[in-house]
Formats: structure tokens, sequence, C-alpha cells
């Protein structure tokens, strides 16, 4: 049964739950025939670090960057994808394959376009704000939280940080912003035109239901 016939839909970015998407088994995968597993090569993907969480991924043969959440949590991962692979298919897809191949421990670690290495982070040194808004940079979720989501000024903001210019702060915002409407976006897709979700707890619920989602 795919994910999307077993659920109402995906978990979407930046939820804020103890588990960022789900739970994955990679180390039964490795030395498998497993599809994904073995079309993932991390060395001729392009891989781009967005945040501790986020990636984004363009496969060796594919057109377009897809983005990818993907931690540690115990003795497994948890993550999630936002390709139609991850959606109908019940292993992981091959862009998250090239997440976990590309910091495999025991090997050199890839690097992604920035000359980053690249790592996945275990959940649990990752705090709220992180969750909610993985596919953020730590410098656009900080101007998001402090100017959007609290009361500090775009010049109060930019003068706390001793950035020369206002503008600096205003383009990070204008990006946040427009991330944060294409994920909202997303959700009421996935819920319906009805969904909303509460900004201060992130709960996801129905007009009308009394259950959070």
């Amino acid at each position: 049964m795919s994910r999307a016939n077993a659920r109402s839909g995906l978990e979407e970015f930046g939820r804020v739950d103890t588990q960022i998407g789900e739970s994955i088994n990679f180390d039964r995968l490795a030395g498998s025939e497993d599809t994904s597993w073995k079309k993932a090569v991390p060395y001729q993907s392009d891989i781009e670090i967005v945040s501790r969480l986020g990636f984004k991924v363009k496969s060796p043969n594919g057109e377009e960057w897809h983005h990818v959440v993907l931690a540690s949590e115990g003795d497994h991962h948890v993550g999630l994808c936002d390709c139609k692979g991850w959606e109908y298919n019940d292993g992981p897809c091959v862009h998250l394959c090239a997440i976990r191949k590309a910091a495999w421990t025991g090997v050199t670690p890839e690097r992604d376009i920035n000359g980053r290495t690249i790592r996945i982070c275990d959940l649990d040194a990752v705090d709220p704000a992180e969750r909610r808004y993985p596919y953020l940079t730590d410098k656009q979720r900080d101007a998001y939280l402090k100017c959007d989501l609290a009361d500090m000024g775009v010049r109060e903001y930019q003068r706390k940080k001793g950035y020369s210019s206002p503008g600096t702060v205003s383009n990070r915002l204008r990006v946040a912003r427009e991330k944060v409407a294409e994920r909202e976006q997303q959700l009421r897709a996935d819920g319906g035109t009805a969904a909303r979700r509460d900004g201060v707890t992130d709960d996801r619920r129905l007009l009308g239901e009394g259950v959070d989602r």
C-alpha cells in the first residue's frame, strides 16, 4: 500500500513534533537490491545543506531539486522528502538514500555544493524552531522568528546583529516568508482549504475539528 493511500497525506516540512517524519531503517538496505539505495550516488548528486535537518538534493539525471529532511533518532533515522518516490513507495527514496550514503560513518563524508561536510544531526540536538522550519537557513530562521513572529523591528534587529544595512535583514525576511508561504500552501493542499496551523503551538487542525492532526 502506498503512503498516499495509507494516510491523508505526507507530514509536511515545518511540523513541530518529536518525530519529523517516518522511521527509516537504512541498515537493512545496505547490500540489498533496493532500487532507491542502488540508484543513490552521492558523489554524482548535487546536495546542498540548508539547515541541520534540511537538505536539497538533485540526482545525477534529475532536473529538479528535492527538499529532504533527515535526522537520526536512537538507533534509526526519521525523515521525509517531497518527491513522488517517497510519497508512493514504502521505502526511502533515492534522495534520502543519497544523504545517508553521503554521511555514512566509517568512510570519508561527502561535501555539499558549497564545500560543507554532509552530516546527519541527532534529533535531540535540534531545538523546536529548527524542527518547525528545517527549510530555512539559520539566519533566515532567526530573522523570521525575531521580526515576524516576535515584535522586533527590522532596524532594531539590524543594529543588534551589527549589519551595515537593514536591506540585509529585509532580503532574508522576504526569502523566509516565501518559503513559509510555500509550505503553508502545501499544508492546505494536503489537508483541505479549511486546514490551518496555530502560529504558537504549530498544531494542525481542520476548522470545526477538535482533534489536532
